[in-house]
């Protein structure tokens, strides 16, 4: 496979591909503070993270998906109940780490804390498979298939509704 180069990515796809970026460094530094055991700062960072992947989702079930399933994406490998279902299985896990974390606070213990870590480390697995699915296949997607000016409308939405 051929890397793309700055030239052939597209602003939708810059746009909301940076926001997975944004996301890993959030899901990083609430890592930092778990190996710290400082797990008040850990919650305070899960809780950022989830706020900003709640908006990142809502801006795709609300915007992004519903372009792609009227241009035919659904008959792909990758249809818009995948997307859904492992959005719904992201809530799942973070909402799980965050009754995790409130119970380590109360009782701290190693075997806990590296349960939560084990956690975790499935939701990596799955938030890779799901970049992947959407750097590869759903914004690359959209990009052939939108127009230039309907690709800044969506990224303008999305900007109007973190506004």
């Amino acid at each position: 496979m051929t890397a793309l180069n700055d030239d052939d990515v597209t602003l939708l796809e810059r746009t909301m591909m940076g926001v997975h970026d944004e996301l890993d460094h959030g899901f990083f530094v609430h890592q930092q503070a778990l190996l710290d055991r400082d797990l008040a700062s850990a919650a305070t960072r899960l809780e950022a993270y989830r706020e900003l992947i709640a908006r990142h989702m809502a801006d795709e079930e609300g915007l992004i998906l519903p372009r792609y399933a009227a241009l035919g994406g659904d008959l792909t490998d990758a249809p818009v109940r995948l997307f859904l279902g492992e959005h719904a299985k992201m809530r799942e896990f973070l909402a799980d780490f965050a009754q995790r974390i409130a119970g380590l606070q109360e009782h701290p213990g190693d075997r806990a804390l590296l349960e939560l870590m084990d956690r975790q480390a499935t939701y990596k697995n799955l938030m890779l498979h799901h970049d992947l699915r959407e750097r590869r296949g759903l914004y690359p997607f959209l990009s052939a298939r939108l127009a230039v000016a309907d690709q800044g409308q969506l990224v303008a939405a999305r900007h109007a509704r973190i506004g």
